[in-house]
């Protein structure tokens, strides 16, 4: 009997919650292994590689990026792409991880510590970031300037849901995508703002796939 596919993830990381869904969309049953932030040594070992979400399939690395197209081959149905959209739905999923995520790092950023693991893995985030974005107490001065830009593109996202469940009309790789990249708003305990009902009620259709 093979084994089950086992997700190499980062729960703070927007791929890795994107290659949750898409599992759970497609109803496939699966295990999880934690990668710490500071130390891909088991990653490495396993896959020959550093970087997360990775899939073990049958004993064999899938990367994050082959990730979406690997799993419509493996289980057809249901699609990723209804009535055919690969292109609109695979735009919208880079749409969301290019553009989106990034509004909703920076809000969240200084948030991100307390849900890490132990002290070393949130003192290499903190050293990370700082190097990446500047000093911490910037950041944090920041934040209403960042809650706004980030309002302003989950607005776009709350608009595209008028009158329809899913981005698309039906669940597609677009709403896997999307869900992923405003992700860590939720995990460093962040709720939906008040103003996007509509998204609101989208998360929770997300997180009930499966």
């Amino acid at each position: 009997m093979a084994a089950r596919p086992l997700l190499y993830s980062m729960p703070i990381s927007h791929y890795c919650i994107s290659a949750d869904r898409m599992l759970a969309f497609k109803g496939v049953p699966f295990d999880t292994q934690y990668v710490p932030y500071h130390d891909k040594t088991e990653l490495i070992k396993a896959t020959g590689q550093d970087y997360v979400p990775t899939l073990i399939w049958e004993g064999k690395p899938v990367v994050w990026s082959d990730i979406p197209d690997f799993l419509e081959r493996e289980r057809p149905k249901p699609t990723f792409y209804p009535w055919g959209q690969k292109g609109l739905a695979t735009v919208l999923e880079h749409w969301g991880h290019q553009v989106l995520e990034e509004r909703v790092w920076r809000y969240v950023v200084t948030k991100i510590p307390p849900v890490l693991r132990d002290d070393r893995e949130r003192w290499v985030f903190e050293e990370m970031q700082t190097r990446a974005r500047g000093p911490w107490h910037v950041l944090e001065m920041r934040r209403d300037e960042f809650r706004e830009d980030m309002n302003k593109h989950l607005g776009m996202v709350d608009a595209i849901l008028d009158g329809r469940d899913w981005i698309l009309g039906e669940p597609s790789l677009a709403d896997c995508g999307i869900y992923g990249s405003l992700s860590p708003l939720l995990t460093a305990g962040e709720k939906i703002p008040k103003e996007f009902p509509r998204l609101a009620n989208w998360v929770s259709r997300i997180q009930k796939l499966g």
